[in-house]
């Protein structure tokens, strides 16, 4: 906070200098000691064979459980009369109790295992109510990086040798700045930072005239952000100098209609990977657009029924993850199908993204993320932005930021389309506004489920 003030009441340029400064002491930690080792190992990990890989992750799971055993006091207490010794393979998780959110954020003195002035923090969200701070070691925060730098290489970027742009949650421009400069560069890392507070369509020509002069050779960043500046690019018909190699967006789950808004604007692909702030195991997208489970980071154990998942993750050594209830859901495919791409890890099928992001038909059924993003596929034209918030099992409102000309043709575009998805019994309600305002964090939600958990069938 004291740095936040500093930088508040900087002149432009001395806000430039620090961004840059900040990215030099990042840099040191996120790039430095295992990090290049780990880049190493994981090009060579994807091309062994699948018995390789999995004795590899036994090894790796043996010692992690027996780390959070032994080292974190919460892991101790809670494995007390628990044969945790006899962990010896995946299916040997299944012995071990499931952990929350809540045991995890109300323990977590008791849970972290490295010392904070040690340590790396990182802090999740919070978009789904609760807000989980976490420490990696300096070993798994740089093994977490070049996991994520591994991933980028697959589709031909570089990072640190190449332009990156990203739009993501930091406040980089004070509150009541007067300049309409909306971006500032961080030179450590050839990053210019874009704010996601102010991306309104009066601003968006200042953004484009930025990155038309910045010309990155990727976009990164909240998913939302980046599919609000490609539906800008493709209704203004704003043609671009440059292209991207790729947009790898985080955060948010992807859908059909984001890969195609990118497409269409950037003219390159959006390449998705799954992980998390508190530190997932990785799932990444490859060149064949397969998404691959990157067993040397994890294990990953997916409810047959409903999809959730729960996290075993080797890069929380310092705070330990163990069967970790994380709240997101995954699909795999045949354990036996093989990708083209010559990477043998195993296919996950379909990355469902949060529970908490499901809404609910009148009888009960789950309406992922992508079903939602469908009711205004019809209307893409139209609507510039849409927000579903449900308030029960059989009611709920359509915020929508749309021309007061093509009003009445939405509103009955959207009552059919709600009719069909969510039951011909939903009682809608559909709100013009001015504008819908980002979370707090910068992020933007589709999808807002306000369902009492005590209702039939909620999530």
């Amino acid at each position: 906070m004291k740095y936040q003030r500093i930088y508040d009441r900087m002149p432009l340029l001395g806000q430039h200098a620090m961004a840059t400064l900040y990215g030099y002491k990042n840099k040191r930690v996120r790039f430095g000691g295992e990090y290049r080792p780990r880049l190493e190992f994981l090009r060579a990990f994807a091309s062994l064979d699948r018995a390789e890989q999995e004795e590899y992750q036994r090894r790796e799971l043996q010692a992690f459980v027996a780390h959070a055993a032994t080292r974190s006091a919460f892991y101790r207490r809670l494995y007390a009369g628990v044969p945790w010794q006899k962990v010896r393979r995946v299916e040997d998780l299944a012995l071990l109790p499931v952990v929350t959110k809540e045991q995890i954020r109300s323990n977590i003195e008791d849970v972290i295992t490295v010392e904070r002035s040690k340590g790396v923090r990182s802090q999740t969200g919070g978009t789904t109510g609760t807000s989980l701070e976490v420490w990696f070691t300096q070993r798994d925060y740089q093994h977490r990086m070049a996991n994520l730098d591994h991933f980028k290489s697959l589709h031909g970027f570089h990072h640190l040798s190449m332009r990156r742009a990203t739009f993501s949650g930091k406040h980089i421009v004070p509150q009541g700045h007067r300049t309409r400069v909306f971006w500032r560069y961080n030179h450590a890392m050839r990053q210019m930072l874009y704010s996601t507070f102010h991306l309104t369509p009066d601003n968006m020509p200042r953004y484009l005239e930025s990155l038309e002069e910045f010309r990155p050779h990727s976009l990164d960043g909240f998913l939302s952000a980046l599919y609000d500046v490609a539906r800008y690019i493709t209704r203004n018909r704003v043609e671009l100098t440059w292209r991207p190699i790729a947009v790898f967006p985080t955060s948010e789950t992807v859908t059909q209609a984001h890969r195609v808004a990118i497409r269409e604007a950037f003219g390159c692909e959006l390449r998705d990977q799954y992980a998390s702030s508190e530190g997932a195991p990785f799932v990444y997208e490859c060149r064949e657009g397969r998404l691959h489970y990157d067993l040397s980071s994890g294990v990953i154990e997916p409810d047959p029924e409903t999809g959730e998942i729960l996290v075993t993750s080797f890069t929380t050594y310092g705070t330990p993850l163990v069967r970790y209830a994380i709240g997101d859901r995954m699909r795999f495919a045949d354990p036996d199908e093989v990708c083209r791409c010559g990477n043998n890890m195993p296919l996950v099928a379909e990355i469902d993204g949060r529970v908490a992001e499901c809404l609910l038909a009148t009888n009960g059924t789950r309406i992922n993320l992508g079903s939602v993003a469908n009711l205004f596929k019809k209307a893409k034209n139209t609507i510039l932005q849409a927000q579903v918030i449900q308030e029960d099992l059989a009611r709920m409102v359509i915020k929508v930021v749309a021309e007061e000309a093509a009003r009445e043709q939405v509103s009955a575009l959207l009552r059919e389309e709600v009719r069909h998805k969510f039951g011909h019994d939903m009682q809608l309600s559909i709100e013009f506004v001015p504008d819908i305002p980002r979370e707090p964090n910068g992020k933007y939600r589709l999808a807002i489920n306000r369902i009492p958990t005590g209702d039939p069938g909620a999530a």
